[in-house]
């Protein structure tokens, strides 16, 4: 039997796509299960993150959810836009 994101079986229901959703790794991205939601980016104690770390960062995040949370949801209709919360993105 396979599992659904957050542990049960078949689609997430309505209630459950908009649960907090937080993941990272150098950027944290916290939103809702389904990211329709604004997808609040940040960076803890860093100021500034280059172009490159932060596209590689989007990019990875972009990926895990589409490999772990996409396959969940009855439909899809794209990401919230990207705010970055507490850093500056420099080249």
């Amino acid at each position: 039997m396979a599992y659904n994101f957050l542990g049960g079986s078949g689609y997430l229901t309505d209630e459950q796509r908009k649960q907090s959703l937080t993941h990272g790794n150098c950027l944290t991205f916290k939103t809702s299960i389904d990211a329709s939601h604004t997808i609040e980016v940040s960076s803890g104690i860093r100021k500034e993150i280059s172009a490159e770390e932060y596209s590689e960062e989007v990019a990875d995040f972009i990926c895990w959810w589409t490999r772990n949370v996409l396959k969940d949801l009855n439909g899809f209709s794209g990401f919230g836009k990207f705010k970055i919360m507490d850093f500056k993105i420099v080249n």
